[in-house]
């Protein structure tokens, strides 16, 4: 009975510690390549299309979100490299809303708003982009036609 006992103790002990080592897995990969959080496209959306007669509907939110499903933000290490542009470089978003706040001081990967910036999301290459003094690179993969 003991034997049995300390069998099932062992076991507990280990699945503990197998749930503490992938629980610190998923946050060492989600600090090295973190997500932008898909819920906050309306948020995104309204930022940017402040003041205009755009609205967000069905087609528009699909559009986006296939646009996020092709984004990655991977931890790199600050390098310069001629050939990762500057988010600086890239064309702004501010027709209609001239207070968005293009400061990257505070970069926070997940809640980057890609819209703000005019990406090129339909060329048939990848691009990286450097984020502006930060140790973070923006991966737009390549667009496949359908």
């Amino acid at each position: 009975m003991k034997s049995v006992l300390v069998i099932l103790m062992t076991l507990f002990v280990n699945h503990l510690m197998v749930n503490a080592q992938v629980d610190k897995r998923v946050e060492i990969e989600n600090s090295i390549n973190p997500r932008i959080n898909p819920e906050l496209i309306d948020r995104f959306f309204l930022e940017v299309h402040k003041g205009s007669p755009y609205k967000m509907d069905a087609d528009r939110k699909k559009s986006y979100l296939e646009q996020l499903s092709r984004i990655s933000i991977v931890y790199s290490p600050y390098v310069e490299n001629i050939h990762h542009p500057l988010l600086s470089s890239i064309d702004r978003m501010d027709k209609y809303n001239k207070d968005i706040d293009y400061s990257l001081n505070d970069f926070k990967p997940e809640e980057f708003n890609f819209i703000k910036y005019g990406f090129n999301f339909y060329l048939p290459y990848s691009q990286m982009i450097r984020v502006d003094n930060n140790d973070y690179l923006i991966v737009i993969k390549a667009y496949k036609v359908k």
